[in-house]
């Protein structure tokens, strides 16, 4: 699909694909690196650095505090890249996925497809971001994502309205021209296509797994920034959409990987729908039965879900 861009958002990470896996992965799309800092990237993709005057006029007019605003002007900096180069959708993805799988229920039972990892013949990869791109193009969402494989439980649903981040699709005809929020950068913009009317769907089953964060010492990209605000990461949001978020510590929360008595900063989101039209609903349920045909097929694992509770 020509008119679709992949656009690694990425920062302060030197080294190659041991540093950012996403780039061990082969795709079908046009892709380059955004970076506000791409000192010693070691990477056959094209690398795009923020421009100056573009970084200046962000910091004028749209970031909202000193803390972590880079990602999200790397992601608002993509945006109008992909428009200026005249693509109609632009997949975002952060640059530390290291498996893509699909996640799904049988009865009671939970399964996911085998882990694909870097260059493979599969292809799974291009299956799951070519169904988000048609997400876009047969319903009204502005964006379209999947969810993380560290926290979240798989159900019978195949669509739902939710937030994504890390892996997602945007139409560039349809969303805002910007990303806020510091830390929050993903619930603001949700929140932000709300008041526009526009809704942002999850594909439920597709899951991506990213690096460990939690319980390592690694302050590459942005985290060092999360570490330095801990809980105070929140406190945006609060007062920009208190209606709908708010946050704190807590050990409360769902996945495999959550330990319990483990307290850790966490949200806590108001539920809300806008509401999603969809112009052939039959293509995507049978595509989405094709995909679970392909890939259900290969060596499926069962797995146990929890929740952890405070």
């Amino acid at each position: 699909m020509s008119d679709v861009l992949i656009a690694e958002i990425s920062g302060k990470r030197p080294g190659g694909i041991k540093e950012r896996p996403t780039e061990g992965f082969q795709y079908d799309y046009d892709h380059v690196i955004i970076s506000n800092n791409s000192d010693g990237y070691q990477t056959k993709w094209d690398v795009v650095n923020v421009p100056d005057e573009y970084v200046e006029w962000y910091k004028q007019n749209v970031k909202t505090s000193d803390s972590a605003w880079y990602a999200p002007m790397n992601r608002s900096y993509a945006i109008k890249y992909a428009r200026e180069h005249g693509y109609r959708y632009l997949i975002q993805l952060d640059d530390n996925i290291v498996f893509w799988e699909i996640a799904y229920k049988i009865g009671e039972r939970s399964y996911r497809t085998s882990h694909v990892k870097g260059s493979n013949a599969e292809g799974i990869q291009n299956d799951l971001l070519e169904y988000l791109v048609d997400v876009l193009r047969f319903t009204s969402a502005g964006i379209a994502g999947m969810e993380v494989a560290g926290a979240s439980v798989p159900g019978h649903d195949f669509l739902r309205e939710r937030y994504v981040y890390s892996a997602f699709a945007l139409d560039l005809q349809r969303i805002p021209d910007y990303y806020q929020g510091d830390f929050e950068d993903d619930i603001e913009f949700r929140l932000k296509l709300k008041q526009m009317g526009i809704p942002s769907v999850c594909v439920c089953p597709f899951r991506y797994g990213k690096t460990a964060q939690e319980g390592t010492k690694d302050t590459s990209g942005n985290r060092q920034a999360y570490v330095d605000a801990g809980v105070k990461r929140g406190a945006h949001m609060s007062k920009l959409y208190g209606e709908y978020y708010s946050a704190g510590m807590s050990s409360r929360g769902s996945g495999t990987r959550r330990k319990a008595g483990m307290r850790a900063f966490r949200h806590k989101l108001k539920p809300f729908k806008v509401g999603v039209k969809v112009s052939d609903y039959a293509y995507l349920e049978g595509r989405m039965s094709e995909l679970l045909v392909k890939y259900a097929n290969n060596k499926p694992t069962e797995f146990k879900t929890s929740v952890m509770n405070d």
